[in-house]
């Protein structure tokens, strides 16, 4: 079994990967498998402030690195980097210098082309079996998206339109991890949009400033992205951290018909929605709501659950046993963070938006 070393306990790193390692935990080890060995260890300076979820034994705090290594062996450790993006290179740089290798990063990759171009050749020197946190592209949800794709059921796809939505003030205002609204939801849609459609361009990308009241944050008021694929697919990305409400939908329009997904919206619930509309009755057959033998879903409307941070952490956990974790995640995840960085070039010579312009 493998033992979970978190580094960065913001959101990401406490909120979302060490409570979903706990559950993980409990999951396989109540069926006979077990696959996550605990105390997880989460490392951050502020450690000693945190209040974190899990019963004793089943999360270790500290403020160092050195004081983690009293807890995990690097030899069997998988470390979750959490940390903001411009800090990634120097943790990951750090950690390899300690003899860890099995690493799980958030997204995006690196803040910056150069920096991306060091951790490619860090990966390489080190031997690093490194994965790129890719929930969304694992999901079920995705899984069908790709089955309609790949399918021609609805005929070829044309246009992919991804809302990500939610009032984000408290977060932004109360910490700097990240510099644009570009590094927040962005990078989960623009892996997907790749996923689905393949290698894309950037043509276009704007940020806007997030105001509460007298203050106003740069660029953190929510951003937009047009990609024009290879394939001949147009994305567009969209995504709103002044939002009154929460949004998370990809449609897909086929030569066919439509797809609409709904992502969970938080871990309060972990159902997915999808909604198959063909533009001709019997388009989209087996009947509504039915998947065929290949799993590809039927015209209408499908909920099921779908725990994707828990399934991906799953299989990535699997993957980092059998020597197989890395294979075919890293090449999309450093081509979603190069458009990533064409963005952020774009944005950084362009006139901002108003606030609250979508």
């Amino acid at each position: 079994m493998l033992q979970p070393l978190v580094v960065g306990l913001g959101r990401s790193g406490s909120g979302l990967h060490l409570n979903t390692l706990v559950r993980l935990a409990r999951r396989t080890a109540a069926t006979g498998d077990p696959l996550v060995t605990l105390p997880a260890v989460g490392c951050d300076p502020r450690a000693g402030g945190l209040r974190l979820l899990g019963m004793p034994g089943e999360v270790t705090a500290v403020t160092t690195l050195e004081q983690a290594l009293r807890y995990v062996d690097p030899a069997t450790a998988v470390v979750h980097v959490c940390t903001p993006p411009r800090l990634r290179y120097d943790v990951l740089a750090e950690l390899a210098g300690h003899g860890f290798r099995r690493m799980i990063v958030e997204k995006p990759l690196a803040a910056s082309g150069d920096e991306l171009d060091a951790l490619i050749r860090l990966r390489q020197e080190a031997g690093l079996d490194l994965v790129a946190v890719a929930h969304w592209t694992t999901s079920r949800l995705a899984g069908r998206l790709r089955r309609l794709v790949g399918g021609g059921r609805l005929g070829s796809l044309r246009r992919i339109t991804v809302d990500q939505h939610k009032p984000r003030f408290l977060r932004s205002l109360a910490t700097d991890g990240h510099p644009s609204a570009l590094d927040v939801e962005i990078p989960h849609s623009l892996a997907l949009a790749l996923d689905l459609a393949g290698p894309a361009e950037l043509r276009a990308a704007r940020c806007w400033d997030l105001r509460c009241e007298d203050r106003g944050l740069p660029r953190l008021g929510g951003a937009h992205l047009e990609l024009e694929h290879r394939s001949g697919v147009v994305t567009l990305l969209r995504s709103d951290l002044g939002a009154p409400v929460r949004q998370r939908s990809v449609v897909c329009e086929f030569e066919g018909g439509t797809a609409t997904a709904h992502f969970p919206l938080s871990e309060d619930d972990d159902h997915a929605q999808l909604v198959v509309t063909p533009f001709a009755p019997g388009t989209a057959a087996p009947p509504t709501g039915v998947l065929d033998a290949d799993g590809a879903p039927g015209t209408g409307h499908h909920v099921f659950r779908d725990d994707a941070l828990t399934d991906f952490l799953d299989g990535v956990y699997r993957g980092f046993a059998s020597g197989t974790a890395g294979v075919g995640n890293f090449p999309l995840a450093c081509a979603t963070a190069r458009l990533l960085c064409a963005a952020r070039e774009h944005c950084a010579v362009t006139p901002r938006a108003r606030a609250g312009s979508r």
